[in-house]
């Protein structure tokens, strides 16, 4: 597959989607946005367990789906995330029906350390230097997960790029390398996304949302 495109080319595939989040911007849709925008934004004064859930969250969604990953979140609960030993979390994990659960409950406990962090992480000054920081220390964070895990806590700052989101501008911009799994192939496939929400005037996290009921056709966080 070809090289990424330069991200100030005009492209009439991005067009094309932009077109389509312009409508859902002007439709009653936005007003379910902003209400999911203004619930991430009050994790920026929520407890640091509660922040701690939702990175369990975004621990748990990968490789799976959003949808498991919220009935997971609400089967283990908060406390299960912090005071749930390995083999306790691990059979909660499988009798939740979660897929990967040896691997995940293991990733759980080992980030417990970072509980009393979370709050200065996502109120800093440099959220890109908070999501390097989450990449490097946690096991099972990556950039897509660690992206989503700051969106959801009210940090709009990054794209998330999704298989979903990816496909969908493969679709139209088949030159596109949405081989995203190393840090250079996915800064240089998210400067597409904030170029979009730069045009937009959306922050890239919102972007996000919309972006995910075309592809979609759900808002889930």
């Amino acid at each position: 597959m070809e090289s990424l495109s330069p991200v100030n080319e005009t492209n009439k595939q991005q067009e094309s989607i932009l077109e389509r989040v312009r409508q859902l911007v002007s439709s009653p849709f936005a007003q379910d946005v902003n209400r999911r925008a203004d619930e991430f934004m009050a994790f920026k004064s929520a407890t640091k367990e509660s922040i701690f859930g939702e990175l369990c969250f975004c621990l748990l969604t990968a490789n799976t789906s959003a949808e498991m990953g919220v009935r997971t979140q609400q089967a283990i609960g908060t406390d299960g995330f912090i005071n749930l030993d390995q083999a306790e979390l691990r059979n909660a994990l499988r009798n939740a029906k979660y897929r990967f659960y040896n691997l995940r409950s293991e990733f759980i406990v080992q980030s417990r350390w970072i509980i009393d962090e979370l709050p200065a992480l996502i109120n800093s000054d440099d959220p890109f230097s908070s999501r390097e920081y989450l990449i490097e220390n946690i096991k099972g964070i990556g950039y897509k997960e660690a992206s989503h895990f700051l969106r959801n806590v009210g940090v709009f700052s990054f794209a998330i790029l999704d298989k979903h989101i990816l496909r969908m501008l493969l679709s139209q911009k088949p030159d596109l390398n949405i081989k995203v799994a190393s840090r250079k192939n996915y800064l240089a496939t998210e400067q597409v996304i904030l170029q979009m929400a730069d045009d937009m005037g959306l922050q890239p996290g919102i972007l996000d949302l919309f972006m995910w009921k075309i592809a979609t056709g759900k808002l889930i966080k």
